[in-house]
């Protein structure tokens, strides 16, 4: 049995270990928060034995199947990256939806009709995309079209993404960016359409985080769409800790 165990605890093993004659004994850091990645090499129906013998109550959330061996590669690459999301484990088409198992072991419906470079090709040719050995991207052959995490979601979910996108700043230095941008367009605090001076003060002191909605909120008062305004965050956040000298 091959496992990987992060903060949450990840068993990834063959589904013969788990459930074959000659199973293999879970480790004892095994809990009800334990997620698992199953390399199916037995029978498929012998998959529906799983969630019993894993004692799994809710195995939509817990348990990813998967009938590629280069997943566990994929895996440890996604383990390494500083944001395990960016990392495609595993995916497949499913009627109109593409399914992504991401590198931190969320799953991603993708309606194909929202996804611009792929959603005028019949559904044979939108099946046929190969995954990346460092599941860096999605790629169609036939188009030669790649698609990485980020355009996935910036295409269907891009509130997600701006979610996780701010999460990467320090919350001090996104304080300071906030003031200079509003200053240097001579807007007071009372300026900002939907959020009240104490908000913006609170934000501008480090005493709360910047979410999406403020974010959005703020970036309408700056004259931007969300995204040029995280853009514009993030060359500014950049550049304060390029800047900064080390402790």
């Amino acid at each position: 049995m091959e496992n990987e165990a992060s903060d949450v605890g990840l068993v990834v093993a063959r589904a013969s270990e788990l459930i074959g004659p000659r199973k293999h004994p879970l480790p004892e850091w095994v809990d009800s928060e334990t997620r698992f990645l199953v390399l199916l090499d037995i029978p498929e129906q012998a998959i529906l034995r799983l969630p019993t013998a894993l004692r799994l109550h809710k195995p939509d959330q817990r348990l990813r199947v998967c009938r590629d061996d280069g997943v566990i590669k994929r895996l440890v690459i996604a383990l390494s990256r500083s944001d395990p999301w960016e990392g495609i484990l595993d995916a497949y088409l499913l009627g109109d939806i593409l399914v992504v198992l991401l590198g931190d072991m969320s799953v991603r419906e993708f309606p194909v009709r929202r996804l611009p470079k792929i959603r005028r090709m019949e559904e044979r040719a939108a099946a046929a995309f190969e995954i990346d050995s460092a599941g860096s991207f999605l790629h169609w052959p036939q188009l030669d079209v790649h698609l990485g995490p980020s355009q996935l979601l910036q295409a269907v979910d891009p509130m997600y993404l701006a979610d996780i996108e701010i999460g990467r700043y320090q919350m001090e230095k996104i304080s300071l960016v906030l003031h200079d941008m509003r200053t240097e367009l001579s807007l007071r605090q009372t300026d900002i359409e939907g959020l009240s001076d104490r908000h913006v003060r609170r934000l501008e002191n480090e005493e709360i985080r910047l979410t999406v909605d403020s974010a959005d909120k703020l970036a309408r008062a700056f004259g931007l769409d969300l995204s040029e305004f995280l853009d514009e965050l993030s060359r500014r956040v950049t550049a304060l800790q390029s800047s900064t000298p080390a402790e």
